[in-house]
């Protein structure tokens, strides 16, 4: 895993909560349109064969890029579920905790900080290449 994986990776999960939303919004807005959004593989259903198809299909893109980052996160945080390892991920990424306050609460080591954070990237890796984001 490169530097600039790492970096996409925490980047995303920093971003969780607002990706899960627009996602969200984005595919309640469009679910009972003329589009046929399907998250199963990219089908849109319109009539025009311009600028606004090619628009449609970059949101649609963009949407389902998002949720996916969602489902990284989801998946890597089930896998460390009732390990110390989750609640890492929930004061790092979600309440944007620093690292010396993280390890205080947490009762960790700072070695173990990142001996843990380079295990969850890794685990988001595995998961980002199955959903095909790197």
């Amino acid at each position: 895993m490169t530097k600039q994986q790492k970096r996409a990776i925490d980047r995303e999960f920093y971003n969780y909560r607002g990706n899960k939303k627009q996602a969200a919004e984005y595919v309640a807005s469009h679910a009972f349109d003329g589009f046929g959004v399907d998250y199963g593989g990219v089908r849109v259903k319109s009539s025009h064969q311009n600028g606004q198809e090619r628009r449609i299909v970059s949101e649609v893109s963009e949407a389902e890029r998002l949720w996916r980052w969602c489902l990284v996160f989801e998946h890597t945080l089930t896998k460390f579920r009732w390990e110390k390892k989750d609640e890492l991920m929930r004061k790092k990424y979600i309440e944007c905790k620093g690292v010396y306050r993280i390890c205080t609460e947490i009762g960790i080591e700072r070695r173990t900080y990142f001996y843990w954070l380079d295990e969850i990237r890794q685990t988001a890796y595995q998961w980002a290449k199955e959903y095909q984001l790197f």
